[in-house]
């Protein structure tokens, strides 16, 4: 016998009819899935290229030509540890966006001093 729309045998809510279970994973896990993970990324990328842009605009403006250099050093690593997470090397990723971060702190205190 079939069950009011939406509940199963038992009386629980279900989300799923199940005459359309072999069609489920073809559907796929996406369905009704909030992916944050893109947006999250996104924003990384935006606010660290402004981040960038702005020390090594900066530097130029107040004539602080290592700062500038340690700018260009951070977002060369930054792009390349964007590379190396493109090609699943995690520890590759590690290092290089550990170096970017040094060369961005580094370009920030020659900026202030």
């Amino acid at each position: 016998m079939r069950e009011s729309l939406g509940q199963d045998e038992y009386g629980s809510a279900n989300p799923f009819d199940p005459d359309d279970l072999p069609n489920l994973n073809a559907i796929g896990p996406g369905i009704g899935n909030n992916d944050f993970e893109k947006y999250a990324v996104a924003v990384i990328i935006v606010f660290g290229a402004l981040i960038i842009g702005g020390l090594m605009a900066a530097s130029m403006t107040f004539g602080h030509r290592n700062g500038f250099l340690f700018a260009l050093g951070g977002a060369t690593s930054a792009w390349i540890s964007g590379n190396a997470l493109l090609l699943d090397r995690p520890r590759i990723y590690a290092v290089f966006v550990g170096i970017a971060a040094l060369m961005l702190i580094a370009s920030t205190i020659t900026l202030v001093t």
